[in-house]
């Protein structure tokens, strides 16, 4: 991706620097002793179960779709800094500001449907249950009992670390 054009000021920085490792650190403490594996060849024909019981065909495909979008977006970003580097004062300030927008707004796509198939599979886990316990507890290594005693918040975050996974990317673009 291109490197950010916006100059922020060594205190801007720092305090992103420290919200960022504040929030690093919540999840990593609510993870502790959960890392998960990457994934392997014959965990897609557990994906593909869970995937074919919830029925998520739509999710799958309105994921590819926006990220295609979002490499648009990123390509176009990656002009508009090479048209900022070239540019008076004025013109880099707008570009840079056109730059950081389509930056967030990737940012948030990808944020928005991590979390809209974490919510989904959630909300219909009942379904899976057994499947998503065992999958999970196959990739952090620990038993299936001990999946189903996870704090509820910890779970959530389980979920949302497994459908954040690139591995996980790559083969729905490659089944698509």
């Amino acid at each position: 991706m291109s490197e950010k054009v916006v100059e922020l000021t060594e205190e801007q920085i720092e305090a992103k620097d420290v919200k960022k490792a504040a929030k690093l650190n919540k999840i990593t403490e609510r993870l502790l002793g959960y890392k998960m594996r990457e994934l392997q060849a014959d965990d897609i024909f557990k994906i593909v179960e869970m995937a074919n019981k919830l029925d998520v065909t739509d999710l799958i495909t309105e994921f590819l779709a926006k990220k295609d979008a979002a490499k648009i977006q990123g390509q176009k970003a990656q002009g508009l800094a090479v048209i900022a580097g070239k540019s008076d004062e004025a013109q880099k300030e707008s570009l840079t500001d056109q730059i950081k927008s389509i930056q967030e707004d990737i940012s948030a796509q990808s944020f928005d449907l991590v979390g809209k198939a974490a919510k989904y599979i959630l909300s219909h886990s009942s379904e899976i249950q057994i499947e998503l316990n065992s999958f999970l507890a196959d990739l952090t290594g620990k038993t299936t009992e001990e999946i189903g005693k996870t704090p509820l918040v910890t779970y959530a975050l389980l979920v949302k670390s497994f459908f954040s996974k690139p591995e996980l990317r790559e083969v729905f673009e490659l089944l698509s």
